[in-house]
């Protein structure tokens, strides 16, 4: 049960960093944990994720190489007055209604507030809080059809 704790929270934490793919799949851990337990777990972990983009796009902003990157360059230009004005209308919350769409691989969205952003804390809270829910409500739909099935 240790192990495949251990592997959905790597798995969730690279759901926030690198792997553009949904979040639901760390319910395939339910075979070896209890379904609160592997919901928890992911959530930690792409709370962890999230913040360490978030905390390293911050600190990557600060530099001046990539300051002047994107003062250059029209199109770094253009991303970040999207990513600020995106951020200064709607902020954190919007990023948790964002990331509760079912199956959406948020990889890139994180990405784009993160370099966006200066709040890490805020927005890694609301990546994890949009990740409970949709885990929670995709495994209770897993479980009610499975309920239903007679299995």
């Amino acid at each position: 049960m240790a192990l495949a704790l251990f592997l959905v929270f790597l798995y969730a934490a690279g759901t926030a960093l690198v792997l553009p793919t949904p979040l639901e799949a760390v319910l395939a851990g339910v075979k070896f944990a209890p379904g609160w337990a592997v919901i928890a777990v992911a959530t930690a972990g792409k709370f962890v994720g999230a913040y360490m983009i978030f905390y390293l796009a911050v600190c990557l902003k600060r530099l001046p190489r990539v300051q002047n990157w994107g003062a250059t360059n029209r199109y770094a230009r253009a991303l970040m007055e999207f990513g600020h004005k995106w951020v200064d209308r709607f902020g954190a919350p919007a990023l948790f209604f964002l990331l509760l769409i079912p199956g959406f691989p948020d990889t890139g969205a994180v990405y784009l507030l993160a370099i966006a952003g200066g709040r890490p804390l805020a927005f890694s809270l609301a990546t994890a809080a949009a990740a409970a829910v949709r885990l929670s409500l995709a495994y209770l739909g897993i479980w009610s059809v499975a309920k239903y099935l007679g299995e």
